[in-house]
């Protein structure tokens, strides 16, 4: 994600331009003109961020200045991520005018983002245009091993750093989302499926053999072009969507797609039609993320603010943090919506023209909430679930109909010995009334 020469870099110190601090989010510009499609928090101060004409660029303070760390003119720089603090990957592919006679690159850093190396040989990346793809195609394992999902539906991986790579096939349809994500030798491709009358599906492809081989685990009867996926593990994965399933809207497995049942839950987000234009979400933990509902922000359209989940899906709280309203000089703006990451509560999108928009920390009763280590072990269960991290006034627990079935009072120690095989939601209230949720599974 890159753009233009390094004459603008000495120019690239956005403390001339100010950033404007509205409803909860500022909108930042970077210094460059250029649309940025990927960003990445390598802590809450200090991302990098990628675009057009082979752009990268770096602040170390939050946002208030930028520095241009790598450019390719005539390439779009489109996916980043990182393994480490200090390794990461860029990749990209011809700008969008020349497609035909395409040509990707991929490049990587071994200092946090302060210098770039391209790699030799990565002319095969073909990928799709940003505004179109809606996907997450490049999933960094470690500092020496990625896999990246080109166009052609061939998903290729390096263990040597980029020096090499090998590729799988895949039989693909029209798609219009998709996403990776590996652990251990355990990988998932997601990916959103139109045949030719137009029907969509949700299609899960697994690998267990660090993708030498995949497996269609999961064909998903499904009723718009976009779903949101959590993988709290390589086994227990949510997806938040309007399934054709009933009025259920989120799907669970905790077992890898062996077995997967539909809850249906009651968040605020599921009431708008936007829904079905999420573009990219991302979570820092098991009960913080940020998703953006449609891709282009229109002064007066509700449905293309981003929204903040707090406390998980179940029992969800959702903090809407609104962005600015595009007018400039009372002429109506629109901006596109590229790409989110994040660091606990604090979340930066890369937009069009090369604005970024970071949030604010997630407010609870006016105080900025800290991120807490809280711990539910053993899971899965079989006679008693212990909590660690916090003193719990109360435990409600429900189960996956949503129904209270135990409350248990000033007690760490649940017993779960008289409940049924299942999943069920620990909703921890402490003695200052802070909520906290976690799943569990009993399982004998």
């Amino acid at each position: 994600m890159k753009k233009l020469s390094f004459i603008l870099a000495a120019m690239l110190v956005c403390g001339v331009m100010q950033a404007q601090l509205v409803e909860g989010w500022q909108e930042i510009p970077t210094g460059v003109t250029e649309n940025l499609f990927g960003v990445a928090c390598l802590d809450k101060n200090e991302v990098i961020a990628c675009g057009e004409n082979g752009k990268i660029l770096k602040t170390v303070d939050g946002g208030e200045t930028w520095t241009v760390r790598f450019e390719k003119e005539g390439y779009d720089m489109i996916h980043l991520a990182f393994a480490d603090a200090q390794v990461g990957y860029a990749c990209g592919d011809s700008c969008w005018w020349n497609k035909d006679n395409h040509k990707g690159v991929i490049v990587k850093t071994t200092d946090g983002g302060e210098t770039w190396q391209e790699l030799p040989n990565t002319e095969f990346v073909y990928l799709e245009t940003p505004d179109w793809s809606q996907s997450s195609d490049l999933y960094v394992v470690d500092a020496e091993t990625f896999y990246l999902l080109t166009r052609n539906a061939i998903v290729w991986k390096t263990t040597d750093g980029g020096q090499s790579f090998t590729s799988t096939p895949f039989e693909l349809g029209r798609v219009s989302h998709c996403e990776l994500f590996f652990e251990d030798e355990t990988g998932y491709l997601i990916e959103i499926e139109t045949d030719t009358s137009f029907q969509t599906s949700v299609r899960v492809y697994k690998t267990t053999d660090s993708g030498q081989t995949w497996n269609d685990v999961a064909d998903i009867a499904y009723s718009v072009y976009s779903v949101v996926t959590h993988f709290f593990d390589k086994n227990h994965v949510e997806m938040f969507g309007d399934f054709s399933e009933s009025t259920h809207n989120l799907l669970v497995t905790e077992d890898g797609f062996e077995t997967f049942s539909y809850l249906n839950v009651e968040c605020p987000i599921k009431d708008y039609y936007g829904m079905g234009n999420v573009s990219h979400s991302k979570y820092t933990s098991d009960t913080y993320g940020c998703i953006l509902i449609g891709m282009t922000l229109t002064k007066g359209w509700t449905d293309t603010n981003p929204y903040i989940m707090k406390d998980g899906w179940e029992h969800c709280e959702w903090v809407k943090q609104g962005i600015p309203d595009c007018e400039n000089n009372g002429m109506v703006q629109c901006r596109d919506l590229y790409a989110v990451d994040g660091v606990d509560t604090v979340f930066y999108i890369a937009a069009e023209n090369g604005f970024v928009y970071k949030s604010a920390m997630i407010p609870v009763n006016g105080v900025e909430e800290k991120a807490l280590q809280i711990t539910v072990y053993p899971n899965p269960a079989k006679d008693r679930v212990i909590v660690e991290g916090i003193e719990a006034a109360e435990v409600q627990v429900y189960n996956a109909l949503g129904q209270l079935v135990k409350i248990v009072q000033n007690a760490n120690e649940i017993n779960v010995s008289d409940l049924m095989e299942g999943i069920y939601l620990l909703r921890i209230t402490t003695a200052d009334g802070k909520c906290y949720t976690n799943r569990v599974a009993v399982r004998r």
